[in-house]
């Protein structure tokens, strides 16, 4: 099986992660759900080398922090390929997976991978992809409270930079 090299960089972010260990050390689990996904790639790409590696990715405050529409571009074109799939486990979120052809295929980009990368994409699976919904902004907004400007979600007042009073 070959990895098909039309993949965009999104698209192997998003194989990336999702095949990296998550907390309890396990491969393959799912995200959570499109929330977790983007905050999750945001915060990759916030770093040094996930910004040279998700340069196109521009992410803006949304109605629940960081969002970039490209993020569901990718996603699309990955589930028509059959790469990943969407799980329903409740009528609230549904999970990201992998296919059994999506982890092949992220076997295959994950060996290629240069440490530090991985390393980059186990530490936000272990560190976000647990967390629920709430706790996961609590994190986003406290790390970057630019991006609860147009959050309608509860824990973005908490974070909200205050109106300078002239």
């Amino acid at each position: 099986m070959n990895l098909d090299v039309n993949l965009s960089a999104t698209q192997l972010a998003i194989l990336t992660l999702l095949r990296s260990e998550d907390i309890k050390g396990k491969k393959y689990t799912p995200i959570p759900g499109m929330t977790h996904l983007v905050k999750e790639l945001f915060v990759i790409q916030k770093t040094d080398l996930g910004a040279n590696l998700l340069s196109e990715l521009k992410f803006e405050p949304d109605n629940y922090g960081p969002f970039d529409e490209t993020i569901f571009a990718a996603l699309d074109g990955l589930k028509d390929a059959e790469y990943i799939d969407f799980n329903s486990s409740s009528t609230s979120y549904i999970k990201i997976s992998l296919t059994e052809k999506g982890k092949e295929s992220s076997d295959m980009f994950w060996n290629r991978l240069k440490d530090d990368i991985k390393s980059q994409f186990k530490y936000v699976k272990i560190n976000y992809n647990h967390l629920s919904s709430e706790k996961l902004l609590e994190r986003i907004y406290s790390a970057y409270p630019e991006m609860t400007v147009n959050s309608i979600s509860k824990v973005a007042k908490k974070y909200r930079p205050k109106e300078s009073v002239l």
